[in-house]
This record gives C-alpha cells, structure tokens and sequence, in this order.
C-alpha cells in the first residue's frame, strides 16, 4: 500500500509551483492558466499588504496602461465582463513581478526543461489525436477543442493549444531553448547530450512546418540565420547569401502557398477595419473579448482578433495601450541592440535571449499569438526573465564601457604616429 506524504507533497508543491503551472500550461491549459493567474494574484496581495516597494519600469507601466485601459472601457461601454480581462491583466503583472523579485538561474533552467518537454508534448498530442478529436469539455480542459481561424486550420496540427497559430508560437520558443542549447554543448564538446538533441531540433522543426503557419516557419529560418550570422558572420553571410539565391525554392517551402494571396487580401481587409474599431474606440479600445463583437457590428463577420500584434493593442486597449506597447517595444530593441554588441560570461544563456525574444515580435507581424492567455503567460515569465538579465543599469553601463572602449581604440589608431626610421630622420634634418 503506498502511503503519501502530504506534508512533503505540500512542501514540494510550495517549491516548484511556479514549474508546475508551466507544466500544466500544456498538459490542461486552463488549470495551468488558473494556476499562474493565481501566484500572480497572491504576489501582488502580498505586495499590497505588505507595502513592498513597486518595480517601476517600461513593463510594469505596460501593464498598467493595460489595467486602465481594460477598466476604462468597461466603464465606457459599460460592460462588466471586461473586468474579467482586468483581473487577467493583474495576474500577468503580478507573476510578472513574482518572476522578476525571485528568479534564479536554476529556476530559468527549469522552466526552459519545461517549455522544451511541453514542446515535444504538442507534438505527440496533435499526432495522436489528428484522426481522433475530443469533445466537451475534455477537449476544453486538456487544449484540443480547436478555437478560432478557418475551416482548414482544423487539418493543421494544434496539439493543445487551440489553435495551430498559437502552437507554432510555442514551438518557436521550444526551438530556440534546444537551438541555443545544442550550440553551448557542441562548444564543449559535449557529444553523448547532442545525440538526443538533433533528432529533437529536427523533430520540432518538423513540428512547425505541420502546423501550417507561414509566420511560424519565416521566423524560425529568420532566427537561425540571424544566430549564425552572430556566431560566425562570414558563415552566416555566405549562408544568407545563398538562400537569398535559391529564394523562389525557398518561398514553394512555406505552408499553404496557394492561399498566400487570399490571405494577403484578407490580412489586409481584417487591418483596416482593425483601425476603424480602434478610430471608434480612441482612447480605452474594445479589450480582446470585445474585438469580436465589435468587428462582427462593423462588418458581419466573426474575427477573433485583429492578426497584427502591433494593431491589435492599439484597438483592443485603445491609444493607452498602443502607445504604452510601442515604448515597451522600444525599450526591448534599445536592450536588444546594446546586448548584441557585449560579451557575457553566460554566453548560452545571452544567446538564448537573444534568439527567443524577437519570436514574440516576428510571429506579431502576421499574427496575435499573445491574444490567448495559454502562450501570454509563458510569454510573461520569458520577458521577467529577460528584464532581470538585463537590468537598465547594468546594460547601459556595459554598453556605455563597451562603447567608450571603441572610441578610445579608434582614437589611438589614428592618432598614432607613423613609425619613422633613423635614417629618414636624418634624411630630414638635411
């Protein structure tokens, strides 16, 4: 008979919580939602009786803009299930800030296990149950009731994230984590962990394409070339040269080429009319559970959201929202662009960053991936991780240092003088 331990059970629940509502992100997505909304939740309780001091930063006003926007447009259009979203709002700040205060490498680590583990999880799931669909509820609880987009996306795999587009999201982040990975093991030499992470890399990529998603398969080529030409820029150079030579061979590679100009015009179609929901609601927008319905009174049609990140906070959160997206994005190249010129002892670690956070702005431009809280969450604990690497003041010192370091070495070379030898001296005295 197995007796359990409940006191340890508790105690190892309280410790890798977080880890655990990761995990359950992929295998029951809305009790893993519920699960990291909640540690947000009581972080911020915590932060609020306590009187903890607030992190002030260009996330953190993100998310606030997003608080006053979503109740501004509850109140406006007076709605009270638009709370809903404003309650979801202050689940992602506060895990945000949960991630920032606590994180350790150790925990990074584990939460990237997981992401890679849930990753090869969609796979599997969206291959075994290709030909045989759930119902009910249970297709709700465990991800594979499918939600949103056409009538073909349901043939593409989607695994247990609703929607193939979301799927290819997280896909993307798995491949970035096993990329960066492979690279810092084939550095050391480490050949007994690479032979279990090239099929897996291989099998990922091959998970990408299946899903269908065009933007999902343009960015993962994007993101290898860009971490190969930062590697080795003469390799990666000549690799981009050659692609940029057989791009017509390339382009017949992308998913659902035969839809590309349909999609192209509906993309288009589904953008303007994006922009006259956000003309109608200036200032607060329509929130994402009011997208719908607002595009469904302004056209007859059902869209879910508007298939542009950038578009899309601006009408579903208004110019508040928009502008606040806009600085954060701003402020993320800014960091982008110093890291890339530094060197870091943690290297794997540097890489990683720098290959999965312009996932979350490519797969934006075709796209909303970060519509559905099942990836935003994974997404929120990436960007914490992100900001508590790079803190504004050691980026901008390195920076500054790195940057002040060039100019005196150029300074030096230039002002050199030129070597002169004993007999052109004498040769110039006469």
């Amino acid at each position: 008979m197995i007796k359990i331990n409940f006191e340890k059970l508790l105690a190892w629940i309280k410790a890798y919580h977080l880890e655990i509502g990761v995990g359950l992100c992929f295998i029951l997505p809305p009790a893993g939602i519920l699960w990291l909304v909640v540690i947000g939740w009581n972080h911020l309780n915590k932060a609020v009786y306590r009187r903890a001091p607030f992190t002030l930063n260009l996330t953190t006003f993100f998310f606030l803009c997003l608080l006053v926007s979503s109740a501004g447009a509850s109140i406006v259009q007076q709605n009270g299930s638009y709370l809903l979203i404003v309650a979801l709002i202050a689940g992602y700040l506060g895990l945000y800030l949960y991630i920032k205060d606590t994180l350790t490498l150790g925990s990074f680590q584990r939460y990237k296990r997981i992401v890679i583990a849930g990753g090869f999880y969609l796979f599997l799931s969206g291959l075994m149950l290709k030909d045989h669909h759930m119902d009910g509820w249970m297709a709700f609880l465990t991800g594979t009731q499918f939600i949103g987009g056409s009538g073909d996306s349901e043939a593409r795999l989607f695994g247990s994230a609703y929607n193939p587009n979301f799927t290819a999201f997280l896909l993307l982040l798995t491949f970035a984590f096993v990329l960066t990975s492979m690279i810092g093991h084939l550095k050391n030499r480490e050949n007994q962990l690479l032979l279990y992470q090239i099929p897996l890399i291989l099998v990922i990529a091959a998970a990408i394409f299946q899903t269908g998603s065009r933007s999902g398969v343009a960015t993962m080529f994007i993101m290898s070339l860009f971490l190969l030409i930062k590697l080795n820029p003469k390799l990666g150079i000549t690799c981009l040269g050659m692609l940029y030579a057989i791009r017509d061979q390339l382009i017949e590679l992308i998913p659902r080429t035969e839809v590309i100009d349909h999609s192209a015009l509906a993309r288009k179609e589904i953008w303007l009319n994006s922009l006259s929901i956000w003309k109608d609601n200036t200032y607060f927008g329509t929130t994402p559970l009011g997208f719908s319905e607002s595009y469904l009174q302004l056209t007859g049609k059902a869209v879910p959201h508007a298939h542009n990140m950038f578009l899309a906070f601006f009408a579903e959160y208004g110019t508040i929202g928009g502008l606040a997206f806009l600085l954060l994005a701003g402020g993320i190249a800014f960091k982008f662009c110093c890291l890339y010129f530094m060197e870091s002892k943690r290297k794997q670690l540097l890489n990683l960053f720098m290959i999965s956070i312009p996932i979350i702005f490519l797969t934006g431009i075709l796209d909303h991936p970060l519509v559905s809280p099942q990836t935003a969450l994974i997404t929120v604990i990436l960007l914490a991780s992100w900001d508590r690497y790079t803190e504004p003041v050691h980026v901008v010192q390195k920076s500054a240092a790195y940057i002040k370091r060039a100019y005196l070495r150029i300074s030096l070379q230039t002002e050199k003088p030129h070597h002169v030898s004993k007999s052109q001296k004498n040769k110039g005295k006469y």
